[in-house]
């Protein structure tokens, strides 16, 4: 005998499948847009190896050795500028070397020769414009120093420093200038962050938080890296919390980070 089923638990069939159908909907969606944001990422984040030249635009320059590029092939690559050491912001003539070098290459067409992927995963490279070297054409100012101990074959801008400070050009007109590195070494203590300090909130993104807190290497005096892994302010948008968070499906799933923005402070 055919069961009776009642009309009112009819009416509600309709309804818990459009329910299910939205549930399902959503979770598609979910997982469309977190693989979408990850691509972006990766897009932005475009890998780059030892050997390679691609051609792109400048689109950022951060000090007189720190440059985004975007590629024309797609995504953007940040570089540090091979076989140099411009002064820090902070010091003498750290303004003069920014501005030098957005002068030379500021949204300007660019090639890169990728010389080695450094120790933070950031392209060390050449970069030559219409001008010629960039790097050249800094330590020929008087605006950076040879980095001798990563370059030691770059004859060409050990001879180019010798001229500038003959000339005492640029930096080399102080009596007693400090290199980049040393200076580096001086202010990665309590008197940097006592003078300048910052912290997470400053920054709007994760990549910008990593750019400052590399700048800033060897240590952490901002203490932006809370569990000492590399990476700075990892909640704020684009860092890997926030990539695992978005990524997560409601069946378990997920999508994995591409790899993070790093940079190469030799």
């Amino acid at each position: 005998m055919a069961q009776w089923t009642s009309p009112s638990s009819l009416l509600h069939v309709p309804s818990k499948f459009k329910r299910l159908q939205i549930q399902n909907t959503v979770r598609q969606l979910a997982l469309l847009l977190a693989g979408l944001a990850v691509f972006s990422l990766a897009e932005a984040e475009a890998q780059v190896q030892p050997g390679q030249t691609f051609t792109g635009r400048v689109v950022e320059v951060t000090d007189g050795d720190t440059y985004d590029v975007r590629r024309s092939a797609g995504g953007e690559v940040t570089i540090r500028l091979h076989g140099i050491d411009a002064p820090e912001s902070s010091q003498s003539y750290g303004t003069a070397a920014t501005r030098a070098a957005r002068r030379y290459v500021g949204g300007k067409d660019v090639r890169v020769s990728v010389k080695e992927i450094g120790r933070y995963g950031r392209a060390v490279a050449r970069i030559e414009a219409e001008g010629g070297d960039l790097g050249a054409m800094l330590i020929g100012d008087g605006l950076a120093w040879h980095y001798r101990e990563y370059a030691p074959n770059e004859t060409e801008y050990r001879r180019l420093q010798r001229q500038a400070r003959n000339a005492r050009r640029g930096l080399w007109s102080q009596s007693n200038p400090v290199p980049p590195w040393e200076w580096r070494d001086r202010t990665s203590g309590p008197s940097e962050t006592s003078v300048e300090d910052r912290d997470c909130s400053d920054f709007d993104t994760q990549p910008e938080a990593q750019r400052f807190f590399e700048r800033h290497q060897p240590g952490d005096p901002h203490n932006l890296d809370g569990d000492g892994n590399g990476q700075a302010c990892e909640s704020l948008p684009g860092g890997r919390n926030m990539r695992g968070s978005a990524s997560e499906s409601g069946d378990g799933s997920s999508f994995g980070p591409p790899a993070d923005i790093a940079t190469y402070f030799p």
